[in-house]
């Protein structure tokens, strides 16, 4: 129902109205668009202007588009929580935007001497494992464990060194500190959140967010990472292939020159 093109051509306000949304479809199948803008703390005004941007006339029009997406047969009726997940693979069948970002993601790993992978809690074992698919893939990358490590007394020059922070908030202040510190010192960051308009997205060289609800259990964050987890699998994949033919191309080069 969203392009992701033009997902990510919203404002913060407008974002708010497509996270209320598709975190909220059945909901919203039913409600005014007054109840709608109460809902969502936004005024009416931004959801109009929201759905002009997605293509849509106007509210009833969403609404009945928004109902022919959600009729379809019961045993085929997913769970909500599953909804975030299935609106992200809707937005990158939209590919180019996103195929844009794995590609300049992939060009900033392959120009380092070395990746280093930051997240904390659920997004630190996902660091972790973005760690490892690199490594498997030939580059050398590492996660940093400890998310209360010092800073070092003297500079480091880390001019060749990429940092990688996950974090789906993009606001948790360890991982704020990470980015500061390898960013004063020279490296280039790539944040990968939840969230387009968070602090982390804003100090970082270059992000891919995905822009789903965030899904907390009290103090405990549970949002889906399933996202993140195919963002870093596509990435590392595109960064082999791109290594491959670099080298296949430097070859035939120095065959050629013979």
């Amino acid at each position: 129902m969203f392009p992701y093109q033009k997902v990510h051509e919203l404002n913060r306000l407008e974002l708010i109205v497509y996270k209320y949304i598709i975190g909220h479809t059945k909901e919203v199948q039913n409600m005014t668009i007054r109840e709608m803008a109460d809902a969502a703390h936004v005024s009416t005004t931004t959801i109009l202007r929201f759905l002009k941007k997605m293509d849509y006339s106007g509210f009833s029009e969403f609404k009945f588009a928004l109902k022919q997406s959600l009729k379809q047969p019961a045993k085929s009726q997913q769970d909500p929580s599953m909804e975030p997940i299935k609106n992200f693979f809707q937005l990158v069948a939209d590919e180019e935007p996103f195929d844009d970002k794995i590609n300049q993601a992939a060009d900033m790993i392959n120009a380092a001497d070395l990746v280093l992978f930051f997240g904390v809690g659920n997004s630190g074992r996902i660091a972790q494992y973005g760690a490892s698919i690199l490594s498997s893939y030939g580059v050398y990358s590492l996660p940093i464990l400890d998310p209360f490590q010092p800073e070092p007394f003297s500079n480091r020059d880390f001019s060749k060194t990429l940092l990688v922070l996950v974090s789906i908030s993009g606001e948790t202040d360890q991982v704020l500190e990470q980015a500061r510190y390898y960013k004063k010192n020279g490296a280039e960051t790539i944040a990968l959140t939840a969230n387009s308009y968070s602090v982390l997205n804003q100090i970082t060289d270059f992000s891919i967010s995905y822009d789903t609800p965030q899904n907390r259990k009290g103090h405990i964050n549970v949002t889906t990472q399933v996202p993140i987890v195919y963002t870093l699998e596509q990435i590392a994949n595109c960064s082999y292939h791109k290594m491959v033919d670099h080298i296949d191309n430097r070859f035939t080069e120095h065959v050629t020159e013979k």
